[in-house]
């Protein structure tokens, strides 16, 4: 398995997500939503990432890492909400931090694409 997660891997993973989710469920629309915010809080900070001086990234880092595992807690919560489906799309992670950390990002352009 790639280290990278692949558009195509996100788009189906972002797609069984959406297609498990009973949307007559508002503590399920909930979770899902939570997540949602919770990949962009992840994605915002990481995208600027890069410009970041050095001492910037030092100060932001604890935080950074906060939104990881508050967007990695979230994920896990609609997984197991979802039960064997969220169990089988949870397999393309691997629990690898990093393929996680992309899916938030795909998250963010998802979403964002979506609300125009």
């Amino acid at each position: 398995m790639s280290e990278v997660l692949t558009y195509q891997e996100a788009e189906e993973v972002y797609a069984a997500i959406n297609e498990a989710l009973d949307r007559d469920d508002p503590d399920a629309v909930s979770l899902y939503d939570d997540m949602l915010m919770y990949a962009a809080r992840y994605s915002n900070i990481r995208v600027g990432w890069n410009a970041m001086t050095r001492e910037q990234k030092v100060e932001m880092d604890s935080r950074r890492t906060a939104a990881h595992d508050a967007f990695i807690v979230s994920l896990n919560i609609v997984a197991r909400m979802q039960g064997e489906a969220g169990a089988k799309w949870k397999e393309c992670f691997a629990d690898d931090r990093k393929r996680i950390g992309d899916f938030a990002c795909y998250i963010a352009l998802f979403c964002g694409l979506e609300a125009r």
